[in-house]
């Protein structure tokens, strides 16, 4: 791997590390740069702004997300048993991902969300795919006689969202010990509600 490009890595894997402990606007140039040995202007010319940066490192983060969290469904059995792989991968990714603190896209909702421009942009465009993931997944569910025919995978997505963003407010803002179990039965209600006699 050719220097410069080994140290646009560092950088970038720097970035989120810091980003799932300080959100997008935790991304300073100089500790960034101090971090991985750097002067503030050698980090600059790798990026040119610090908002080319923040879009980097949502970037980089998307494809640790892939790698730890999506990619790996393709290995397990279609239907219901996918999607609980994604879920169950889903609420511990930064962690087996190797990073520290918590999902630094649900970070960045809170940061955006009320912005425009390429940074929101690109978060929506990120939530829209995985979103459309899910409804995939529920769809082969549906096809597999998981869940009933008449299930909506739009409507299932949405709710796997909002357990899993209940997720992240309750363990890293609340500090709810009991957080996980919360989540995991408020998936379990879910997934029966959507079960097909069949199954």
């Amino acid at each position: 791997m050719r220097k410069g490009l080994a140290t646009r890595q560092a950088i970038l894997h720097s970035a989120v590390e810091t980003a799932c402990l300080q959100g997008l606007t935790g991304l300073n140039l100089q500790p960034l740069a101090d971090k991985v040995g750097l002067t503030k202007s050698g980090l600059f010319a790798h990026f040119g702004s610090k908002e080319a940066l923040q879009l980097a490192t949502l970037n980089r983060a998307a494809e640790l997300f892939q790698k730890t969290v999506v990619a790996p469904a393709k290995t397990e059995p279609a239907g219901l048993p996918r999607i609980q792989g994604v879920f169950d991968r889903w609420l511990q990714w930064p962690g087996n991902a190797g990073l520290p603190g918590s999902c630094p896209f649900f970070a960045a909702v809170v940061e955006l969300d009320d912005t425009d421009g390429p940074l929101r942009d690109r978060l929506v465009r990120l939530f829209r795919d995985f979103q459309q993931v899910i409804e995939q997944l529920v769809a082969s569910a549906v096809r597999h006689r998981h869940l009933r025919p008449d299930a909506d995978p739009t409507q299932f997505a949405h709710e796997l969202l909002a357990i899993r963003y209940a997720h992240h407010w309750c363990a890293a803002l609340m500090r709810d010990p009991g957080s996980m179990a919360r989540t995991r039965a408020a998936f379990a209600g879910l997934v029966t509600r959507g079960r097909s006699a069949a199954a």
